[in-house]
Order: C-alpha cells, then structure tokens, then sequence
C-alpha cells in the first residue's frame, strides 16, 4: 500500500509537469478550435467498414448483453498502453510478453485496415523522444478540450500487483520502453497527455478507441490517456478483453488464478465503464486474419523464467491455462524436455517442491493451438550458519572485476566500477538484498572472482548471495532495476562447487554450504553475469566466510 501511495504522489507530479507543457503548447500555438487541420503526417489508407460485437453486462445481473455496431476503420483508433519490457513481478512480466504475439499479428492487422495505432507506454514515453512516433504526436495542433463528463462507478478488484502467489515480489520501477518485439510504423503516434490524444483523435476524425494493454483497472483505466478520460471526453471507448490483463491476484488455496481474475475485472468494465470486445476474433470476420493462426502461449503460474526463476522455500502450487483456446489439451514435462501428446496430461493445478524446469504445450486434435512456454521454479537450500571466519577480515591472493588486466600483477577497474568492498557494497553503501541490510559480506560488480587460500582448519564456505539494492535508493531504480542479473559460482582448486540460479533485483539471497574436500589449496568466488551484460551487475555476498573444523 505504501509502494502504491508512493507511485500516487509521482503520479500526481508528473501529471501537474505535463500539464503545465500541454498549456505552454496551446499559448504558443494561438487559437485552433476554428478547424481542424490536417495532422502533420496524414498517411491513413483506404479504409473498411467493420462490425464490432459489443459485449456488456447488466450492472445488478450481470447477464450478458450483445449488441453489434458497424463502424469505418478509418475512425477507429487502437491505443496500447504500457506494454512494458519489465514488470517489478516476474509472473506479471511473463503475462505482459505473453500478450504479444496476439497484440501484433492485432495491431499489424488493424493498421493495414486503416486505423490509427497510438502507443502509449506512458512512464517511459520519453526515452522515445527523437521517433517520429514521439515527435509527430508533440508537433499536433492542441484543441481545447470539451467539459468532460462525470462517470462513476465502484471501485474495480485490485490484487496488488504480484500474481506469484505466496512469494510476493517488490516493487520497483524498472521498466525502461515497450516489449521489443511489439513494432510501430511510421504513420503511428505516440501520445502521453489527454490533451494530445484528444487533439490527434480530433485531427484525424476518429470517433471510437479500442484500448489494449495493462493493467486492466489501473493503467489502462486511469492514466492521462486512459479508458476513463477518453470516455469522459465524449469518444466511444471499447476495451479488448482478450488483449489486457488485470492488476492481478494469485491465490490458489482459494481457487483465484490471475486469468480468472482478470476475467472478473473484464466484467466490472462490461457492467460499469465499456462494451469489451475479442479484436483478434473481430479481425478474423474481416478475412485478413487466418483463423488458425497460432498466437498465444500456454499461461503459468507463477512464472519464473531461466532468466528469472521463481524461488521458494515451501512447495508451492502451479497452474496452467490456455484462456483463449477452451477445447485446447494441455501436455507438460518437469524434467526440461519437450512436451508432446505422450507427456503428462494437465487437469489440476499441482505441487511442486524441488528445483523443476516445467515446459508445457496446448493442443486440440492433434494439433498445435498454443505456443509452447516453459517455467522454472528455484527451490532454496537450508538457511547456512553465519560463519567463524569472515572473508572481510581476510586479504584475497586475487580480486578483479571489470576492467584491464594488462599484467597478472596489474588490473584497471573500469570507470564506476570499484576493487571488492569489504562489509560494503561496491558502491560503498550499506550491502541491502531483497529490502535487509547486512554488515558483514564482499560487494562486487560482476564479472568479479576473489580467491582465498584455504587453510588446514577450514571445514565449510558459508554465505549467502544476492543482487544488491543500492540503485532502489533514486527513484526506486527506474530503468535500471530491470538490468542486475548474474549468477554467483564457487570452484574449490578449479572444480566446480555449488553455484546459484540467476539472481535479480529483489529476489531473496541464494543460500551456500558448501564442504571443502581435505588438503584443498583455494576457493575461487565467482559473479558472473547472466549472458545480457553486466549493467548494473552489482552482487553482494552477505555473511560469508569459513566454519572452521571442531
């Protein structure tokens, strides 16, 4: 609640900077409610007439209404809101990526239709600025905006944000631009302010928005050029059911997938704010779209990826979905290999309770209606002792990082980049992992080694081993928490020991006990990076050191 409260106040100052812009826009430009000039870069094609199917709900009821309306593409406009590259839930991130297959072959499809694509990714619309997307949506001629009109309704669910279930992930801003695989074209716009959409939505003659994105009743509802304030401002708003997700919940124990959650928020729309529709299904009817196209994953959850596992302690349960195809079986495998029709057939969520690679594959008489996904779920070893012998009262015989090595005796540490830090992190701030601080440990910037000569009464290395929180201190790290991955490795006389899963920003520390075999000579530490870079790889080990023998 705190986070959100936070993220209110950031909101409410953004809001009051981008207004005060938008009014000096309209003084600059004089008065321009008298016509309405063509936009900057008119491309709009030739256009279809289409029929949408309205979905909506009696508001006391809820039984479903149906009405179909016919409109020309041309005055329809897709808005994509925050479609971001990184969420600060891993689970959330993997459903957003999820959508994309689907929100492509949409947006590809409805802009070759002829209507106006506006992509919205709102905190991070300003690392776009020099794309003509950008550019063009700011160059627009401001139309004062209309009264807007008063709309009430309850409160929509609000899960909290985290669809991992019992293992709840932080808060922390780190997304920095829209999914790279989602593509814009050069006639799109990117609008970040009501004002602007409204003006370009005036320019071009559009009079219906369909909107899509995340999450369903926060961003995609609320923001400046969101559901809510379009609405208000007198356009015909529609929302795609099945191209949003909610601002989600998971909660197995009473039966509440994120699915079945956002499918509850989907409802609250249809009873109180918009007619919903399925896009995908509604640009099949126009013949451009090939109804057997395969385009969603199977869903998980919760969602931990190679990349960024899901770590747990205590068994946790895993469902698996495919919302979009009801017919569809689904297969999976726990051992990493490929799923096919002959792997284990899916009906319940089940427990898993050790390290699992989880794959999983949809299909319908025999015939592949999913994309594959897969999973990986980390399971934590037994909490270490802290031990006798710290490493920070210990010289290393050798301790580089990133930089130079021009000699074996000689290593230049790269700009920003300091030796190892003794009970600090390598920034020299307090060693923080997963929101605790420690005092005793090693920070480093990854690739990082330290080696230690072993000494006869060393029995066991102990540590724990995390990403470093230091840049959650400004701005809670936006568009850098998104990028600490790195995986932590201990060799003992160069074989290998023991080594973590990937390790990300606010993820719980890893846990080492590792033994050391007689007449060992040196244990090498080891941080490496995850394979993306080592961009704000900073990796603390936290109480580590030597058990020494009884």
């Amino acid at each position: 609640m705190k986070a959100r409260q936070q993220k209110c106040v950031s909101c409410v100052i953004l809001s009051f900077l981008v207004l005060s812009s938008v009014i000096q826009r309209l003084r600059a430009q004089g008065d321009t409610t008298s016509s309405a000039q063509p936009a900057t870069r008119d491309l709009r094609k030739k256009s279809q007439v289409i029929e949408l199917t309205l979905q909506r709900r009696d508001p006391a009821t809820g039984k479903i209404t149906i009405r179909k309306e016919k409109v020309d593409a041309a005055k329809v406009g897709v808005v994509i809101v925050d479609m971001w590259n990184f969420h600060w839930c891993k689970t959330s991130t993997a459903r957003v990526a999820a959508l994309v297959p689907r929100m492509s072959v949409v947006t590809e499809t409805a802009h070759r239709l002829g209507m106006t694509l506006f992509w919205c990714p709102s905190d991070v619309a300003d690392n776009y600025v020099g794309t003509i997307q950008h550019e063009a949506a700011m160059a627009v001629p401001l139309h004062p905006l209309p009264v807007l009109k008063e709309i009430s309704c309850p409160a929509a669910p609000d899960g909290g944000g985290c669809t991992c279930g019992r293992e709840r992930c932080s808060v922390n801003y780190g997304w920095d631009a829209m999914h790279p695989d989602l593509k814009m074209h050069d006639d799109d716009f990117m609008p970040n302010d009501l004002p602007t959409l409204y003006s370009l939505c005036v320019e071009r003659g559009i009079t219906h928005l369909i909107y899509l994105g995340v999450h369903t009743q926060v961003c995609l509802l609320g923001k400046s050029i969101g559901l809510l304030n379009m609405s208000k401002a007198g356009f015909q708003c529609i929302l795609a059911r099945d191209l949003t997700d909610a601002h989600g919940l998971y909660d197995p124990e009473k039966g509440m997938t994120p699915d079945q959650f956002t499918a509850k928020v989907v409802a609250h729309f249809e009873k109180y704010l918009a007619p919903t529709i399925n896009f995908f299904d509604e640009l099949i009817k126009t013949g451009e779209v090939n109804p057997k196209m395969v385009v969603d994953p199977v869903r998980i959850a919760p969602w931990g990826t190679l990349a960024r596992p899901h770590h747990f302690e205590k068994q946790i349960t895993v469902t698996i979905s495919a919302p979009w195809q009801a017919k569809a079986a689904i297969y999976y495998t726990l051992d990493g290999s490929e799923p096919s029709r002959k792997a284990l057939s899916y009906s319940r969520p089940f427990q898993v309770s050790e390290t699992t690679r989880l794959r999983v594959a949809a299909f319908e008489n025999a015939r592949a209606v999913c994309l594959p996904s897969e999973a990986y779920f980390a399971h934590l070893p037994p909490m270490p002792p802290v031990p006798g012998v710290h490493l920070s009262d210990l010289t290393p015989s050798r301790a580089v990082g990133p930089g130079h090595s021009p000699a074996s005796n000689d290593h230049r540490f790269s700009p920003g980049v300091n030796p190892p830090q003794k009970d600090h992190s390598n920034r020299k701030g307090p060693l923080k992992v997963s929101s605790k601080v420690y005092e005793r440990g090693m920070g480093v910037h990854a690739p990082n080694q330290l080696i230690y000569e072993l000494k006869p009464e060393y029995d066991r290395f102990v540590a724990l081993a995390g990403a470093d929180e230091g840049i959650l201190s400004v701005n809670n790290g936006s568009n850098l928490a998104m990028h600490p991955s790195m995986v932590f490795k201990i060799f003992i006389d160069g074989k290998p020991m023991a080594e973590s899963p990937v390790m990300r920003m606010s993820e719980g520390p890893w846990r080492f006990d590792v033994r050391i075999p007689e007449h060992s000579k040196m244990i090498s530490l080891v941080v490496t990076d995850a394979g993306n870079g080592n961009k704000e790889d900073l990796g603390d080990w936290i109480n580590a050191g030597f058990l020494l023998k009884r």
